[in-house]
C-alpha cells in the first residue's frame, strides 16, 4: 500500500507540475483597427467660425420643370440687397444674364423695382414676373411690388402693366394660370 501512496502521490505532483508551466502565448495575427479622430459631439464641434461673415437666409422662385408654376429655394447672400436677389434670380434662370437692378426703393409696405431688361420673348412672362414679385414681396416683407423695365410700365406678350398695376405675393405659386 505504501508503494501505492507513492505512485500517487508521484502522479499529482506531476499533474499539478505540468498544470503550472507557462504555455506558449498565442500571437494574434488581426491587423489594429485605425485610429479615429475623436469628436465629442457637442457645443465645442459646432462653434462657428468667427472670421466668417453671417450670411443672410433668402427665398428664391424660379420656373418648375414643366413651366406651370414655380419652385421656392432657400439660398444665402452675402448682405439682403436687390442686387443680391436679381443675382439669385439671374442664377436660377428667372432673369437673363446681365440683368442689374437700375433702382429700387420701398416706402411703406410698397417696393418699386426698376430692372435693366426681362426675359426675352417666348418665356411665359406671368411666370417670370410672379417668381420676380415672390422673391422681392417675401425676402423684403413688402405688401405691394411694382416692376418697371428701364423706368417704364412691364409689357410682354400676355402682361401688360399699367401705371396703378402692383403685384401682390402669389400663395398658389405651384400652378399659375397662362
Amino acid at each position: 500500500m505504501r508503494k501505492f501512496i507513492v505512485i500517487l502521490m508521484s502522479v499529482i505532483m506531476m499533474m499539478s507540475l505540468a498544470a503550472c508551466t507557462p504555455t506558449q502565448p498565442k500571437m494574434e495575427t488581426t491587423a489594429p483597427n485605425p485610429e479615429v479622430a475623436a469628436s465629442t459631439g457637442g457645443a465645442s464641434d459646432k462653434v462657428p467660425d468667427p472670421n466668417v461673415e453671417p450670411m443672410e437666409i433668402i427665398s428664391v422662385y424660379s420656373k418648375n420643370d414643366d413651366g406651370t408654376g414655380l419652385n421656392q429655394a432657400m439660398d444665402a447672400v452675402d448682405k439682403l440687397t436687390a442686387e443680391a436677389l436679381v443675382e439669385k434670380l439671374v442664377e436660377y434662370g428667372v432673369l437673363e444674364e446681365g440683368t442689374t437692378v437700375v433702382k429700387y426703393e420701398s416706402k411703406d409696405g410698397t417696393g418699386t423695382l426698376d430692372l435693366s431688361k426681362m426675359p426675352a420673348k417666348g418665356v411665359n412672362d406671368k411666370i417670370s414676373l410672379t417668381a420676380i414679385g415672390n422673391t422681392f414681396i417675401e425676402n423684403f416683407s413688402l405688401d405691394k411690388l411694382k416692376v418697371l423695365v428701364n423706368g417704364k410700365n412691364y409689357s410682354g406678350e400676355k402682361v401688360k402693366q399699367g401705371d396703378s398695376d402692383m403685384m401682390e405675393y402669389v400663395k398658389d405659386y405651384k400652378k399659375i394660370s397662362s
